[in-house]
């Protein structure tokens, strides 16, 4: 059954321009909001629609002028041999070439390819055809559309469970019918049966498809032991479309959201056993984040067909492998994806949110993090806006190796700076190769780790409002607390030690604020190396930033607001 293999989009909705090649069965599109990962999803499901009376609207054109046309195109792979016939569509075969190039004129060593575009004018009646250059558009009818079994899984999944024609129960029914009279009598039949015993007993018809249908759910999570098919009453009238799947004997339209999608989804794999195409807007919804990575992995790994999921999830994303993700960016309606390959599992693995955003803040360690957060909330209450507004995230960097992910983020695409200490000169790459890779660094002074710049710059209430801090909420006696300070005081320590502001007393309490052990790890004790300590660092900063002016971690926190705000 037919595969995508290179998909174009102009004007339709948020998309003002799109071309892509898929190679893969499975892709997962990443991107933040508004990128365009549904409106691809969309695009694929109108442009191999099985429905002939689609309803386009002025809102659909790219930027709601219907002056320049919608037109999708699916050039697709593996094709049905009833499509590619000479009587069929066979005279507008093109080729794909070892170069992975479509030619016009096809050649003995090309696999065969065939374009379906769909074209939507300012009159908002949508025309399908087969295209190629050697000739005039040909029109493509729905039924021959409905071949291809392409489905979408939404919000709207109630219609998945009925058998009527143009469902993905309906499609797979045809797969295992044998001959043309039975694929066209087989509803018709069973309802005359029905009209007998209804309620009495399932169809008999539908118990093969039934039963798998019940085998793959059972392998996604969901207990269907007890379904069969019977008549839905919505109404005192018998249709195909009433004729529906069961639980019992209530009808599956009837179960919780997150069950009927794995339920359709389950339907439509089964489908896809045979080539057909799945697309599942937002995987994840309605979905525990055990089930949906269950399911995602089943997903990727056994299908026949192929599969086009987007998700907002973390879960997801750090399920996949790197190779099926795609990272979707729209500018200005120009969209572009980026591929991240097997050398960047671990930056994947690492930092999935990255995957959702256009720049990334990567921070050192928790107590980068936290100020961050902190700089987040500053930024509110001085009428800015947060980060995720401006499709900026900060993201930890795991400490020694923050700026290869940091590099390895760069080379996604995304816009990158770094916010660390200074107090490690081992770094591989080195800050002098992000910044020749164009990724901003805001750090410390010289040899500073972020406590001790802190510590050094704070006004000395400030820097009291954290002693207090640390003796309250990690269980230190105050005696023991100054014990350890003394231990780092050069000279005669002071009794009132936290009345004495001295750049000698200072350092002190910095030293043991971020006490390390002989090799130069941080010791547990270190005072704000979990993100919510590191967060009060960043509130304390930002409750005396007035008082700061001149000091090193002010200039550098107003720079890296100043960079988010940046285009």
């Amino acid at each position: 059954m037919a595969r995508i293999y290179e998909l174009k989009i102009n004007n339709f909705r948020g998309i003002k321009t799109f071309s892509q090649k898929f190679n893969k069965n499975f892709v997962c599109l990443l991107g933040r909001g508004d990128s365009g990962k549904t409106t691809i999803l969309d695009a694929v499901s109108f442009v191999l629609s099985p429905n002939w009376n689609n309803s386009f609207y002025d809102s659909d054109f790219y930027n709601g002028n219907a002056d320049n046309y919608i037109e999708i195109e699916a050039s697709l792979l593996d094709l049905p041999e009833k499509l590619i016939k000479e009587e069929k569509y066979g005279l507008y075969i093109r080729g794909l070439d070892s170069n992975g190039d479509i030619q016009d004129k096809l050649q003995d060593d090309h696999e065969k390819v065939l374009t379906i575009k769909l074209e939507v004018k300012k009159d908002l009646e949508p025309q399908w055809y087969v295209v190629n250059k050697r000739q005039e558009p040909l029109r493509i009818s729905a039924t021959d559309r409905a071949k291809l079994d392409v489905f979408m899984v939404s919000d709207y999944v109630d219609r998945h469970f009925s058998w009527s024609r143009g469902n993905p129960l309906y499609s797979i029914l045809k797969e295992n019918q044998t001959s043309d009279g039975e694929k066209s009598d087989v509803i018709i039949e069973a309802l005359r049966e029905a009209k007998g015993k209804i309620d009495q007993d399932s169809f008999s018809q539908f118990n093969d498809v039934t039963e798998r249908v019940k085998k793959v759910s059972s392998d996604f999570g969901i207990d269907l032991s007890r379904a069969k098919t019977t008549v839905d009453f919505r109404d005192v009238s018998i249709k195909d479309g009433r004729v529906c799947l069961h639980d019992g004997d209530v009808p599956l339209r009837l179960k919780g959201k997150g069950s009927k999608r794995l339920i359709s989804i389950a339907i439509q794999t089964i489908l896809a056993q045979y080539g057909g195409i799945i697309l599942i807007d937002e995987v994840e919804q309605g979905l525990e984040p055990d089930r949906v990575k269950h399911l995602v992995r089943i997903l990727s790994k056994d299908n026949k067909g192929q599969i086009f999921i987007t998700t907002h999830s973390s879960e997801v994303v750090t399920e996949l492998e790197a190779e099926d993700l795609v990272i979707v960016n729209n500018n200005e309606g120009n969209v572009t994806i980026s591929t991240p390959n097997k050398n960047f599992q671990d930056i994947i693995r690492a930092c999935p949110e990255a995957g959702y955003a256009k720049k990334v803040i990567v921070c050192e360690g928790n107590t980068e993090t936290g100020i961050c957060r902190a700089l987040d909330t500053y930024r509110k209450m001085n009428n800015k806006e947060y980060m995720s507004f401006k499709n900026c995230i900060y993201t930890s960097g795991g400490g020694h190796s923050f700026t290869t992910r940091a590099m390895k983020l760069k080379e996604l695409g995304l816009t990158v700076c770094v916010f660390c200490d200074s107090d490690d000169s081992n770094l591989n790459p080195t800050k002098d190769d992000l910044e020749n890779s164009d990724v901003k660094i805001f750090d410390c002074d010289k040899n500073n780790a972020i406590e001790q710049q802190v510590l050094q710059d704070l006004p000395w209430d400030g820097v009291k409002e954290l002693i207090d801090y640390v003796i309250k909420n990690k269980s230190i006696e105050e005696m023991q607390l100054k014990e350890s300070i003394k231990s780092k005081y050069k000279g005669t320590f002071p009794d009132e030690f936290k009345n004495t502001d001295t750049p000698e007393m200072r350092k002190a309490i910095a030293d043991v604020s971020c006490s390390k052990d002989a090799n130069g790890k941080e010791k547990k004790n270190a005072w704000f190396k979990r993100i919510d300590h590191g967060e009060f660092l960043g509130s304390t900063i930002f409750k005396y930033f007035e008082k700061m002016e001149g000091k090193k971690i002010k200039e550098q926190l107003k720079k890296l607001s100043n960079w988010i705000d940046e285009q």
